[in-house]
Formats: C-alpha cells, sequence, structure tokens
C-alpha cells in the first residue's frame, strides 16, 4: 500500500491510507479494530494484506467483525513467489462468497500474472507501471 499511496490520493479524493511494511494480517485486523473504535474507518475499507504471511479463515473472519458498519470491504489478493501465495488467495476468495454484497475480490493475481514486467527483479515490489495498475484495480473495485 505505501508504494501506491500516491497513485490512490490521486485516484481518490480524501482516501487514508495505513500502510507499513511487512504489516501481517493480524495486526491489521487489530487496526482496523481500533479505527472502529475512534470511529475513523470510512464506509468502504481496503484490505491488501497476505503478502507477507499466511491468512486463515479465521482471519478474515475476525476482519470482517472488525470493519462492522463499513458497506463495502475489498480484500486484494495477492501475487509473491511464497508458499502461501495460493493457499491465502483460496482463503481470500472462500471468504469473499461468505459475506456476500459486503466482501468483494480484487483479483491481484489474475490482472498481474500476465505482466512480470510490472514487479521489480525480487518479484515482490512493483514498478512505477505496477503501482498505477494495483491502484487502478483498487480504484474502480472501491
Amino acid at each position: 500500500m505505501l508504494d501506491i499511496q500516491s497513485d490512490l490520493e490521486a485516484d481518490i479524493p480524501g482516501v487514508r491510507v495505513d500502510g507499513l511494511v511487512s504489516r501481517q494480517f493480524e495486526t491489521g485486523i487489530g487496526i482496523v479494530q481500533a479505527d472502529r473504535a475512534a470511529g475513523t474507518l470510512g464506509r468502504v475499507l481496503v484490505v491488501e494484506l497476505g503478502t507477507n504471511g499466511s491468512v486463515t479463515s479465521a482471519d478474515f473472519d475476525a476482519m470482517m467483525q472488525a470493519a462492522a458498519g463499513v458497506s463495502r470491504v475489498v480484500f486484494v489478493n495477492v501475487n509473491v513467489p511464497r508458499s502461501w501465495e495460493a493457499e491465502d488467495n483460496a482463503v481470500l476468495a472462500a471468504g469473499v462468497a461468505r459475506y456476500p454484497g459486503l466482501a468483494v475480490l480484487a483479483d491481484w493475481n489474475a490482472v498481474s500474472t500476465p505482466h512480470p514486467e510490472w514487479f521489480t527483479p525480487d518479484q515482490v515490489h512493483l514498478e512505477p507501471t505496477g503501482d498505477q495498475a494495483l491502484a487502478t484495480l483498487i480504484t474502480s473495485d472501491a
């Protein structure tokens, strides 16, 4: 999210990005809980977590509970050369299916897989064209 923050700010006026290097999904749940308690959650929440570790069904459901009151939760799946990629994407897809009309999947994996040029040599971080593509995908689903 940090890499695409300026693109999102240009595409979605008033957007608030809370990104941190290597953040885990579980940590994100706590941040959303705190934002809800503080009354600072917007009407749309974008969750782009899973690149740095595994996501469980319980994590997904906890995030949805934390996000109670928002009108849409957009989950961005992952494209990362790590052992947990397929499992995380399956958990996210199944989770979205359990919350129809509220949770939406932004399928970054499908959009970005044909474009290895969007990624830096580590195949995790994005080049500027990848930044813009991810921001566009999120904006279209938010």
